[in-house]
């Protein structure tokens, strides 16, 4: 732990419904001598995976507004949020992702911080089935029962709706009531993403809340605040044989959570210059 932390010994509450403090507390005890405190509330009034109530805005908004509001009850310095979407991969569409983020306020200094994190390591998955054979070879590839499931008659109908199912006995039953109820002979059934019920899930946000703690940890060359840190990319570095800007990173910009200063700098451990094969002139 780290005694000249800028948060060493304070408290940064959580707002939370589904203990996601196991993921993030050890991250910002360790790095930032911070303890978290959970508020626990009805997270599930801004948004649920499951589709019974429609997210507002994107997650960094959603992310916010829960962090804001463990804060009005609370009433601290700091709060933490968390917030993540699941779809596939934006560059490989057919591969699922996570995408988790974030979002801290700091009251005493005046300033927010997100940060996200893309992660391919998740079960996240759906699909009709109308046996308990499928359900199961489903179920086998949702890291089921480790990780819990969500069962009902079909993607429409959410009157009827299993969620945290994580066990053998409650998955037949549920399949089985789901089909009472099914009009097309077909249960559906998806991976329950919450994160206390995902193992995988927390495991992202853990690697994210050490990312964040990191992050924190580092204070503004000029203010002093902490959050310093990459803001940006710049694209254009030149080609070694002809001289002409690529779209490989030039320079990475770092900025200030608080004030306006930036510097840039190379990327680490990358050629000063770009090799030929990624030039679109000595390559086309």
């Amino acid at each position: 732990m780290d005694q000249n932390s800028p948060y060493a010994g304070s408290s940064i509450i959580l707002t939370t419904k589904h203990s996601k403090s196991i993921a993030i507390a050890p991250a910002f005890l360790n790095v930032l001598s911070a303890k978290i405190i959970e508020c626990v509330i009805d997270t599930d009034q801004l948004g649920t995976f499951s589709g019974e109530i429609e997210r507002a805005g994107n997650a960094v908004d959603c992310a916010k507004m829960k962090c804001e509001l463990g804060l009005r009850l609370q009433d601290s310095h700091y709060g933490l949020s968390s917030e993540g979407s699941f779809g596939p991969h934006p560059y490989i569409p057919f591969l699922p992702c996570d995408n988790e983020i974030l979002y801290f306020i700091d009251r005493k200094r005046g300033f927010t911080l997100y940060l996200s994190h893309l992660s391919e390591n998740t079960n996240y998955n759906m699909q009709f089935v109308s046996s308990m054979e499928e359900l199961q070879q489903f179920s086998e590839k949702a890291l089921f029962p480790s990780h819990a499931l969500i069962v009902r008659p079909t993607s429409k109908e959410k009157n009827q709706l299993f969620k945290g199912v994580n066990t053998a006995d409650r998955l037949e039953a549920a399949f089985r009531e789901s089909m009472k109820l099914s009009e097309n002979g077909k249960v559906w059934v998806e991976t329950d993403m919450r994160a206390d019920m995902n193992p995988s899930r927390m495991m992202v946000i853990q690697e994210l809340a050490e990312m964040l703690a990191k992050r924190l940890s580092v204070l503004c060359p000029l203010c002093q605040s902490p959050g310093w840190g990459k803001v940006d990319i710049e694209k254009g570095l030149e080609c070694s044989g002809c001289g002409i800007a690529t779209e490989l990173i030039k320079s990475e910009i770092y900025g200030c959570t608080k004030c306006d200063y930036k510097e840039e700098s190379p990327p680490a451990n990358r050629p000063l210059k770009a090799d030929p094969a990624n030039c679109s002139y000595c390559n086309p």
